[in-house]
């Protein structure tokens, strides 16, 4: 047996793909579908990790695979193969190589939408395109789409291989046997990728079934939505007095999680800005920060983060920051001094920005970097900083009005 195919048999490489696809396939069904039912702590993100990198594992395998059919042609079939069989097999390895590259694909993208990770054994793969959450609810559905589909196939598949080889008893399954192991270990292998699918249909199965008590159970109490003006009010401001305008207006956090940085934007926010270019002295801002409306791109990130290791937006619902002093730097570059209350825990802060004001319109933009443990965000095994770092910057871009 060669490294190439020859007219009657599978070469050394097509017979390494082959099996080396097949066993993690195997490993990847099961735990693709059940990792999503374990609890929000660092292990299942790891577990994803691990997940994505050998899904990427099988998509190189797979690009490898199609070249080699390319360049060396697998063999015809045998001629007491039915057209039925030929046809039926032809659109089933069809559908795997669609299911081989598109799941690891559409997975690479939907992570990217969401500004997940994507690691491949430790190297941070590049993002193929930019945040977008209603592209990452896309390719989410196309792999769970696809990975549903792939069971299918491979019930197919793994039943032809067994026809052949107890009803017919012909050498198709012999063909990708590699001689030396005899037949025994293909029919290991398809007993184990039996075993896997029946695994896969039954977390499955379980999944499913968890899930009907949530979707008759009462949604989880969470802080009310302060409604967002559209256009704030500047009738009752005092003198020197500014109102938000949060149409236009941003107030973000960028984390890194597992290397990999993503944004938030904080959506609900409000309060009392009292600034003076040419009298600093009676300048102040007091700004109530509203934690449960976080918007990260991924609804069950949105999800975890208001929850108690994270933001505790139910005990803690407000954030708060108060500057009592400002001072003015060069050109339009001032310097704001105060407190930030997260979780109750207050901690000075100084938030360095610019302020452009025309027509009775003030444009400020600000950066500031915050240590989240300093406020107990993050809390049990999210202290650590090996999943998410305990740097945060925080960036503002707003606009007021008088």
């Amino acid at each position: 047996m060669g490294l190439a195919n020859s007219e009657n048999e599978y070469g050394i490489a097509a017979k390494s793909f082959h099996w080396l696809i097949a066993v993690l396939i195997i490993g990847l069904l099961p735990v693709g579908i059940g990792m999503g039912m374990l609890p929000n702590e660092p292990f299942k993100f790891q577990i994803y990790a691990l997940h994505k990198s050998f899904g990427l594992l099988v998509f190189f395998l797979g690009i490898g695979r199609i070249i080699w059919r390319f360049v060396s042609p697998p063999p015809e079939h045998l001629e007491t193969h039915a057209h039925w069989e030929t046809t039926l097999a032809g659109a089933a390895h069809f559908w795997l190589y669609v299911c081989i590259i598109g799941m690891p694909l559409s997975g690479w993208l939907m992570s990217n939408a969401g500004e997940f990770p994507v690691p491949f054994f430790g190297i941070q793969m590049p993002h193929l395109i930019g945040k977008d959450e209603a592209l990452g609810d896309l390719f989410g559905d196309v792999h769970e789409l696809l990975g549903y589909t792939l069971l299918l196939v491979l019930a197919l598949h793994v039943a032809g291989a067994i026809k052949h080889h107890v009803l017919d008893k012909d050498e198709t399954l012999k063909r990708m046997a590699y001689a030396q192991a005899g037949i025994g270990f293909a029919a290991f292998i398809v007993l184990v990728l039996g075993l896997s699918y029946f695994l896969s249909l039954g977390v499955l199965l379980q999944k499913f079934t968890a899930a009907k008590p949530q979707e008759v159970a009462a949604a989880p109490e969470t802080p009310a939505a302060v409604p967002v003006a559209s256009q704030p009010s500047t009738a009752n401001l005092p003198p020197h007095g500014w109102a938000i305008v949060p149409d236009v207006s941003h107030l973000q956090f960028e984390a890194t999680l597992y290397g990999a940085a993503f944004t938030g934007d904080l959506k609900q926010y409000d309060g009392t800005i009292i600034f003076d270019p040419a009298d600093l002295s009676t300048a102040k801002a007091d700004i109530t920060i509203h934690m449960a409306n976080v918007a990260t791109g991924d609804a069950e990130r949105d999800s975890n983060i208001v929850g108690e290791d994270w933001f505790d937006a139910m005990k803690f619902p407000q954030a708060h920051f108060v500057a009592t002093k400002f001072e003015k730097g060069d050109g339009n570059n001032y310097v704001a001094i105060g407190n930030l209350t997260i979780r109750d825990k207050t901690m000075p802060l100084i938030l360095p920005f610019t302020l452009d004001i025309a027509q009775k319109t003030a444009h400020m933009v600000g950066e500031a970097d915050l240590n989240r443990t300093d406020f107990g965000v993050g809390q049990g095994e999210w202290e650590d900083e090996s999943a998410v770092l305990h740097a945060v910057k925080v960036k503002i871009d707003l606009k007021a009005v008088q």
